[in-house]
């Protein structure tokens, strides 16, 4: 192509215009992301500007209405209690009382604020049993964390006794002037008998008591896996209550992101329940454990890592997962739980001579395990009509009734409180799975 020629000019032509139409478009392009990019970010920003404008409202301005309303929205906020408290009392403007109410509400176990208290030596024997005592530890408990010097079933109890400067006769003194020494719970948070509202329109109210299959209160030591995470045992009740027209809601596969809306269903109509947990090590799960605890609903081991192949492989294996799982309650609520739901049941799909073993080592140790007699169906896509007719209908074929239910399911939050509602104005009684609870079980002592 010569220079000067048509074709150059027709070359050069739409060299320029190609130009002058695709450098524009590049430019527009990379700008156009630029500006998104920034956007994005921006919008981040004026989110969480609003957050924080609403959550200054709330603090400053006290519009909440109710504490209930406030610690509900203050929970959103993902602002820590600590920080709360010391913003409430940065004039000194809280009593002893009060502080102990927000700690409380706040998730925070009394074992922990009884550990803070007597580092700095302010627990008196009196003021520590009562504690103890309101916290549903039991004098014989009690009494024997300080008579074998190692926490017993009230793990970490001696320790704390010494802490405070406690000796073991002023234990025992208190003991002593105590209620009567019975066979108790660590894990209760109050009376076993909690019930809900509609608990005195029941018309089952009959109760019925059970020796237990072991005949003792102490798990026997003979086995060839007692070498296997020895603190890990339990007592014995002497005695299982096995109540009439009683539904225990039982929560399985969490903490999840439902959990706070299930405690809000519970605490609005005065329910008690169970949660059967998968915990893990870390503070947003150690929070809710504590708040599970702390509204009185009893926490058993589902187990660490809900993988069936890897806990039923072996009889260590499964001793390993659940002590994970039961020294992480331990840890985050001062609980060392007593129940347990084995994933999928007790009668599973893992080897019948590996499960007839573990069946035999937990029970060994003096573990109860809970399976059910009402299934939700919730995991498996039921719907919330289908729910809201199974759920009452099956428990109307029940003495007492074990529901499986699951926190990580959202359906199951949609139809929890109107199925309560049912249940209520029948007349039903509800009540979380205690120590003394006799276990609805497929296979084992009391299938």
């Amino acid at each position: 192509m010569r220079f000067g020629s048509v074709e150059f000019f027709k070359a050069l032509i739409k060299t320029v215009l190609a130009v002058l139409f695709f450098v524009p478009l590049a430019a527009a392009i990379v700008l156009g992301v630029l500006f998104f990019k920034n956007n994005s970010e921006l919008e981040k920003t004026r989110a969480e500007n609003e957050r924080l404008a609403t959550i200054s409202d709330v603090l400053i301005e006290q519009r909440a209405g109710t504490a209930e309303d406030f610690f509900e929205i203050f929970s959103k906020s993902n602002i820590p209690y600590e920080q709360l408290v010391a913003l409430m009392n940065k004039d000194k403007a809280l009593d002893a009382e009060s502080l102990y109410k927000i700690m409380s509400e706040a998730g925070i176990s009394d074992a922990n604020i009884i550990s803070a208290a007597a580092s700095k030596h302010t627990v008196s024997g009196e003021s520590f049993y009562a504690i103890m005592s309101a916290n549903g530890i039991s004098d014989k408990d009690l009494l024997l964390a300080v008579l074998k010097r190692n926490g017993g079933n009230s793990d970490g109890i001696y320790k704390l006794l010494k802490e405070c400067g406690l000796s073991d006769s002023d234990i025992a003194a208190l003991i002593k002037g105590g209620s009567s020494v019975s066979s108790g719970s660590s894990q209760s948070t109050q009376s076993t008998s909690s019930q809900s509202t509609g608990s005195s329109q029941s018309t089952q109210s009959s109760q019925s008591t059970q020796s237990s299959p072991e005949g003792n209160t102490t798990p026997v030591e003979n086995s060839a896996y007692s070498q296997i995470h020895t603190d890990m045992t339990v007592n014995v009740p002497a005695d299982y209550v096995r109540e009439q027209g009683t539904v225990y809601l039982t929560f399985d596969d969490g903490p999840s992101q439902n959990t706070q809306s299930i405690l809000y269903i519970l605490r609005k109509y005065n329910i008690k329940a169970t949660f059967f947990v998968v915990p893990t090590r870390t503070e947003a799960c150690y929070a809710e454990l504590r708040a599970i605890a702390a509204e009185g609903h009893a926490i058993g081991v589902h187990s660490a890592s809900h993988e069936y192949e890897k806990i039923y492989s072996s009889v260590e294996a499964f001793l390993d997962d659940f002590y994970e799982a039961w020294d992480i309650i331990r840890d985050a609520t001062g609980i060392s739980t007593q129940i347990f739901r084995f994933p999928g049941g007790s009668k599973n799909d893992f080897d019948e001579k590996t499960r007839d073993a573990i069946i035999e080592e937990m029970t060994r140790r003096g573990f109860r395990y809970y399976d059910w007699n009402v299934e939700s169906g919730d995991v498996g896509g039921a719907t919330w009509t289908q729910m809201y007719n199974s759920i009452p209908s099956d428990i109307k074929n029940q003495y007492r009734s074990v529901v499986l239910m699951h926190d990580t399911s959202y359906n199951a939050v949609l139809v929890l409180e109107d199925v309560i509602k049912v249940l209520v104005n029948e007349g039903y009684k509800f009540d979380r799975i205690n120590d003394d609870t006799m276990p609805v079980q497929f296979i084992g002592p009391f299938s």
